[in-house]
């Protein structure tokens, strides 16, 4: 029913449309006709001209009687002709025709025409021509005044018909205008209807979508505390328990050498749990960069330094530090871009051959300040750069080897939160180039 409901609304909604027009266009019809039947022209009043025609008749009788002047009777006579005439036009011998009163009158004319002072005609014979006359046109009179007030009264009538009629359409069109406003409005407030539906709908998608999003997000969480934290434990406890075990007591190397082990494995820790820590504060913008004009070599070169005093000495010696003729001065913050460097470094070190080179070159591109980082590792699938900067991302080929899959995603925070940016792409000849992209100037 509902996909025959939509089309029937239409075609009801079109129906009322042209209702609407078509009883307007009916009442202006009726307006038209009502107009044209209240002009009544001056040549349809047949009273006024019988009355003009008898008073011209008894002029030339008086005329006849008063034995006037040639002059006067032969003006008499012309205008009482004229009247005649007048009666042979076309309303109103039309007018006459129908009325049934047309019957004898161009005789009487023609009789007069006979009569003709002016040609010699006898006087008494017209003046008896025109007393039979001024006779005649008065029993006409009355019924010519008869007949067009039956007229006027018929006229009357119809325009009363025409008027309501007129009244009726227009009354018609406005209620058809209300139940097509009625139905508009019912339209439009269905599709506000839908439109909400619509904007809840893409609200509750994005809800369902964020709470997937946390849902993956804690679920690769719980990952990496079932790995990237229970190992180093397991390592510590494997540790305390070699130098526990009864009835024997460790030599002084295994002691160091447990205890070396148990350090690496707290540090592994504590670098997880601050850059977890720092990864929450830049989340929820709490993490407030401090930028001014600083050496991007010279940070560059404090990073690795840093990694080489870590508690299990990274072999930072395959680490090879290139500048270039020009000073590279960044816009940023030291301690993020540090922090920065150090990850990008780390990862760098942990997916490379021990024995290959990682090349850092600190140069300038433009207005910005570039440090690229370059290894000889086995790289990534277009697969994996694509998905490279989400939270707790680890590629299939590395689950096995130590970190948080949060160093990427905070080392493009930190680079965004100064101005700049953080990508990765493929090397030529093999490897990965990471690139931090910092707002820089070239300095004298």
């Amino acid at each position: 029913m509902k996909r025959f409901a939509e089309p029937l609304r239409y075609v009801s909604l079109a129906a009322l449309i042209v209702a609407c027009m078509g009883l307007l266009l009916i009442a202006a019809v009726n307006i038209l006709r009502i107009e044209r039947q209240m002009q009544i022209s001056a040549t349809e009043n047949m009273t006024w001209i019988f009355g003009q025609t008898q008073i011209e008749a008894l002029n030339l009788a008086a005329a006849l009687s008063d034995d006037a002047d040639p002059t006067e009777l032969r003006l008499r006579f012309d205008l009482l002709v004229s009247r005649l005439n007048l009666l042979r036009d076309g309303p109103q011998w039309r007018f006459l025709s129908e009325a049934g009163l047309a019957e004898g009158l161009m005789g009487w004319r023609d009789g007069l025409l006979a009569l003709d002072p002016a040609e010699g005609g006898d006087r008494v014979a017209l003046a008896a021509h025109v007393a039979a006359l001024s006779t005649a046109l008065r029993g006409k009179a009355s019924r010519v005044m008869s007949r067009e007030w039956q007229l006027q009264s018929e006229r009357l009538d119809s325009l009363g018909r025409l008027h309501l009629l007129a009244l009726g359409t227009i009354l018609g069109a406005l209620i058809a205008g209300a139940v097509l406003a009625v139905l508009l409005i019912d339209r439009e407030r269905r599709l506000t209807g839908a439109r909400m539906d619509q904007l809840r709908a893409k609200r509750l998608e994005r809800d369902l979508n964020q709470e997937r999003l946390t849902s993956e997000g804690y679920r690769r969480f719980s990952d990496l505390i079932a790995h990237q934290v229970r190992t180093p434990l397991a390592v510590i406890d494997s540790a305390m328990h070699r130098l526990t075990r009864p009835g024997r007591t460790p030599s002084p190397e295994i002691i160091r050498a447990k205890a070396e082990v148990s350090r690496e494995a707290v540090a592994r820790l504590v670098r997880l749990t601050d850059t977890a820590l720092l990864m929450a504060r830049v989340d929820r913008g709490a993490v407030a960069p401090e930028l001014a004009c600083h050496d991007l070599d010279r940070i560059a070169a404090a990073a690795i330094e840093d990694l080489h005093g870590s508690v299990r000495p990274l072999d930072t010696d395959r680490v090879i530090l290139g500048s270039g003729n020009r000073q590279v001065a960044a816009i940023c913050d030291p301690v993020l871009t540090g922090e920065i460097l150090a990850n990008l470094l780390r990862n760098a070190l942990l997916y490379s051959s021990p024995d290959s080179e990682i090349d850092v070159r600190p140069m300038l591109g433009g207005k910005m300040a570039i440090c690229d980082i370059s290894d000889r590792g086995p790289g990534m699938t277009p697969e994996e750069l694509a998905g490279a900067f989400e939270d707790f991302a680890r590629g299939a080929r590395h689950r096995d080897l130590p970190g948080s899959g949060l160093g990427l995603p905070l080392a493009r925070h930190l680079a965004r939160l100064q101005g700049g940016d953080v990508t990765l792409a493929p090397r030529a000849g093999g490897g990965l180039v990471a690139r931090l992209t910092l707002p820089g100037a070239v300095t004298a």
